[in-house]
């Protein structure tokens, strides 16, 4: 499925809060589904220190892998550019390691 979306008309100064608005809502989904950062880069076949940085706006990414992203957490890829109320950080435990 190829989906084409025209990112390229944002401004330099709004890209930082772009990325922002796209950090917020995958950490809103991942806690929305109950999945830790390690789960969900476990999912996504990553490292949850990149994930992270994603969720903390530190990176930049690619529209392919943010379709990835929204096909992991089962919402739309436009559900990840809505605005909503800032997640504050909310952590869930680590998983814990079975021996």
């Amino acid at each position: 499925m190829l989906v084409c979306y025209r990112l390229d008309v944002i401004s330099i100064k709004d890209q930082h809060s772009t990325r922002k608005l796209l950090a917020n809502n995958i950490k809103y989904y991942r806690l929305k589904k109950g999945l830790s950062q390690e789960d969900l880069a476990e999912l996504l076949e990553t490292t949850p220190v990149y994930l992270s940085s994603l969720e903390n706006a530190k990176r930049n990414i690619r529209l392919d892998y943010i379709e990835h992203i929204a096909e992991t957490l089962e919402v739309n890829i436009k559900d990840l550019f809505i605005e909503r109320e800032i997640i504050e950080k909310k952590k869930r435990p680590r998983r814990k390691k079975i021996k």
